[in-house]
């Protein structure tokens, strides 16, 4: 068994990490912020292209991907397998419950939740693809249910699912974690050297690293529309580079302190921060109608989970489901890597079906009282004509959840919240993205160096900065998109490894010791009767 711990100490500055990979995602990642530099318009028609390429082609199948990732992973949660433990079966959990489910909202969706609170049932008010008019009261519950289908099963699942996948082996097997160990149940001890276990972590470090340059860029933009609304000031490009700059070293930061300290700690403070806006809302707004579109929207979800899941717009009339629900999914699948690889460190311990229950299941119930409260109140007060928040959002999307609480009592310290707690959110997404990239190319250390966490930290935070001044930042966010979207077929075969090593590891476990006690000596007793030694017998 590989010693990660002291794997990190060796090597310098950087500990002992995997050059190959290293140089390989640094130069590619190079190559494509360079082009983003130097040609933003050129990068972007390319990406867009392939993009949509991706999309009107085989959008069928990322459909079809991302509903066989949600029915597999519910049914090994809740069929036998769900006792097997990620780890020994002495192994004990890392973090309580709460903090680990924290930890999953931060480093998941936390920064979406702000972004898109507002703005996305909005959208699908005004601009309702089906089952009711637009800007009707009917379109309200199918707003609300079309923005819970895209943060609910399918995106927890998605991200999950790979963490299954990776934190079983690891565990389990007390093997490296990467991405690559995910194959482990398909190639067994041949994975560590395995071509297409190299492909794997390659593609997930470049995916994270795009991806998380073009989330802090993005929420760059939410932070200075928040600036200038709460302190009046305008930053300018020298104000979002000083934004930037300061993120980069307080998520570096916290990377350094370690999981039990740096994002544990920030992620459980902003949770709670979260929920009490959330109680806020919910109390001081129409409190009888949010919590009827809660309540209608379980329902309705479920109800209409597998039209949903299973819809693909066979026509392709209005390019809607292009626009929306496989433009998330490919943010899913090309996100799964860095999501899915973090929510691995943090669970060793549980079993499978705590873990589908409470990072899955839980974070879906939630999801949906969030937009219910946020969403809802957004809706009530657009179609009230009391604010026209709509048109708040299609100029800017970071703008809607400030522009909202302005109708809100004491909406100037509800708005400081909102800014504080999307500056958290950004720190913890960041640090479990440069934390999981710093694992990768350390040789799937659980503990990677020092040096590796500053490196990859201040590395993504200047790739921000010179995306937002260039103007590649949308280039290289959906470059980033295109490039992680053949994950799904990794995905495919990390999952078929994972069901054979499940299958593998329960006959040890349970099917073997059912054999031993079968097999165990007898001895003779009284009367010539025999009895397995150490059973129970009336006669004891």
């Amino acid at each position: 068994m590989m010693d990660n711990l002291s794997a990190t100490r060796r090597g310098g500055f950087l500990g002992d990490y995997d050059k190959p990979l290293f140089w390989t995602t640094a130069g590619i990642t190079l190559l494509i912020v360079a082009l983003g530099v130097i040609s933003p318009d050129t990068l972007k028609t390319y990406a867009s292209n392939a993009q949509g390429y991706l999309s009107s082609q085989f959008g069928w199948a990322y459909v079809l991907a991302l509903a066989v990732y949600v029915g597999i992973g519910i049914w090994v949660g809740f069929s036998r397998y769900g006792n097997l433990k990620l780890g020994k079966k002495e192994d004990t959990p890392e973090f309580s419950t709460f903090t680990w489910v924290a930890m999953l909202f931060s480093c998941g969706i936390g920064v979406g939740f702000l972004l898109w609170g507002v703005a996305e049932p909005l959208y699908h008010y005004m601009q309702t693809p089906y089952m009711a008019e637009p800007a009707t009261p009917e379109a309200i519950p199918v707003a609300l249910q079309i923005t819970s289908l895209h943060w609910g099963l399918h995106t927890w699942m998605g991200y999950c699912i790979v963490g299954l996948c990776i934190a079983f082996p690891a565990f389990r097997y007390g093997k490296p974690m990467n991405i690559g160990i995910a194959l482990y149940g398909l190639l067994g001890e041949r994975t560590e050297g395995s071509i297409w276990a190299r492909l794997l972590d390659l593609i997930g470090a470049v995916a994270t690293i795009g991806g998380i340059a073009t989330v802090l860029g993005l929420g760059v933009i939410s932070i200075d529309y928040g600036v200038n609304h709460i302190f009046g000031i305008e930053t300018g490009n020298t104000g979002k580079v000083i934004i930037i700059a300061l993120l980069a070293l307080l998520y570096s930061l916290s990377a350094v302190s370690g999981l039990k300290r740096g994002v544990a700690y920030l992620s459980t403070i902003n949770v709670a921060i979260v929920v009490a806006f959330c109680v806020f809302i919910l109390l001081t707004g129409d409190t009888n109608t949010l919590l009827r579109y809660y309540v209608t929207g379980i329902g309705n979800y479920l109800g209409n989970l597998l039209p949903m899941t299973f819809w693909a717009d066979p026509l392709q009339k209005s390019g809607w489901i292009n626009w929306w629900t496989v433009f998330y999914w490919l943010i899913v699948i090309s996100w799964s890597p860095f999501v899915g690889g973090f929510v691995a460190r943090i669970s060793r311990g549980r079993t499978l079906r705590e873990f589908i229950l409470f990072a899955v299941l839980t974070p879906t119930l939630c999801s949906m009282l969030w937009f219910a409260v946020i969403g809802g109140s957004a809706i009530g007060l657009e179609a009230g004509g009391e604010v026209k928040l709509f048109d708040a959002v299609q100029a800017n999307v970071g703008s809607g959840i400030y522009v909202m609480l302005d109708s809100f009592p004491m909406s100037g310290l509800l708005s400081l919240v909102v800014f504080v707690s999307m500056i958290i959110f950004l720190v913890t997404s960041a640090d479990s993205a440069c934390f999981f990239v710093a694992m990768q190319m350390s040789k799937g250390a659980y503990e990677p160096a020092f040096g590796m966490k500053i490196t990859w930290g201040l590395f993504t935070g200047m790739l921000a900065i010179v995306l937002l001044l260039s103007g590649g930042l949308k280039a290289v966010q959906t470059a980033s998109i295109v490039a992680g979207s053949p994950f799904a077929i990794g995905i495919g075969f990390m999952i078929w490894s994972l069901l054979r090593s499940l299958k593998q590891e329960y006959a040890k476990e349970y099917e073997g010791a059912e054999v031993a006690e079968s097999a165990a000596p007898q001895e003779p007793v009284s009367g010539g009767e025999m009895r397995t030694s150490g059973a129970f017998s009336p006669r004891d």
